[in-house]
């Protein structure tokens, strides 16, 4: 017996003299085995925890979604329409008149808005990031029309910028004007310029809000360095400042995209009636009387869909490269 603990305890091994091997209590504990079964239970629970939330929201996003892509290739029998696999209500979506107008106006709402917003706004987040007096007035200032929701914005506008509004009023009060009529119409005018106002007025709060984080994590100490090597502040926020904001940048102004795109209250309150935005001219298809049209509606949306994933697709694309052009400088 003694032989055997001896040897046992030069050679490292824990066999007993019948040949068995001897667990023993302390080296079946491995903390390497703890750890991989705590990790697999956090995931576990993390997974069981976001499922009821993962399906109600391919319940309500992916399901209609489906359902409108099937409806689009004429499965719609609950409308009438059983000519599964064909194109006829593509090609007659894409190819009137009424469509091309459409998806120009729809760019164009969404376009302007989104650079103005981008670059209003991070000019306001990189002033409010210096601290000097009145920014923290600017940041509560700017932050305030996020709690007010579009269709209040909507009202305001027209409260302020129609041809009986406030402004109208007070310039024909103090003899600008000869009448209230006499006012510029930037309401319901194919320039768009009320539905440009409520996406100015709501977005540019987001992009501040979003950069304004950013730039709160990046801290003051790469302005100094930049200061102390010579940079003057254009050089400074070119080469230091906006790579690192580019991320918040590209974020937020990818969110107002899209939300511009699909939109349809704002530009169906305060756009023209011809030519409206794509989701206008799905939302008249979809209200027409003859349900047989249906269809139509659910190509628009898919259009729709398709556009603008392909926009941010080739968006995430040029900026992926210009972040590998920076790397590799």
């Amino acid at each position: 017996m003694r032989v055997w603990l001896i040897s046992s305890m030069r050679s490292g091994s824990s066999t007993s003299p019948s040949g068995r091997a001897a667990r023993s209590p302390i080296s079946s504990k491995r903390p390497g085995g703890l750890r991989l079964n705590r990790r697999s239970k956090d995931a576990r629970a993390i997974v069981l925890g976001l499922a009821p939330a993962v399906f109600t929201l391919l319940l309500l996003f992916v399901g209609p979604l489906l359902l409108a892509l099937v409806q689009s290739f004429g499965h719609a029998p609950m409308f009438g329409v059983q000519e599964f696999l064909t194109i006829r209500f593509y090609r007659a979506v894409l190819g009137s008149r009424r469509f091309q107008a459409a998806l120009w106006y729809t760019v164009y709402y969404a376009l302007v808005p989104t650079v103005l917003s981008t670059v209003v706004g991070t000019a306001l987040a990189v002033a409010a990031s210096v601290r000097m007096r009145g920014s923290r007035f600017l940041t509560f200032f700017i932050r305030l029309p996020l709690v007010v929701p579009y269709l209040v914005g909507a009202a305001l506008v027209v409260a302020l910028f129609s041809n009986g509004g406030l402004i109208a009023r007070l310039l024909y009060l103090f003899g600008v004007i000869t009448s209230t009529g006499d006012f510029p119409r930037i309401l319901f005018g194919a320039g768009g310029w009320g539905i440009m106002l409520v996406y100015l007025f709501k977005q540019i709060p987001f992009v501040f809000i979003v950069v304004l984080s950013v730039l709160a994590g990046m801290g003051p100490e790469y302005r100094e360095a930049a200061r102390t090597l010579g940079a003057g502040p254009w050089r400074a926020f070119r080469h230091v400042v906006l790579p690192r904001i580019m991320p918040g940048i590209v974020t937020s102004s990818l969110l107002v995209f899209a939300f511009n795109f699909q939109s349809y209250e704002i530009p169906y309150l305060l756009g023209a009636s011809y030519p409206g935005t794509l989701p206008v001219e799905a939302l008249r298809r979809y209200q027409l009387p003859n349900l047989q049209r249906r269809p139509e509606a659910m190509a628009y949306v898919m259009v729709i869909t398709a556009f603008s994933g392909v926009v941010l697709f080739l968006y995430l694309r040029a900026y992926r490269r210009w972040e590998r052009s920076r790397g590799s400088l």
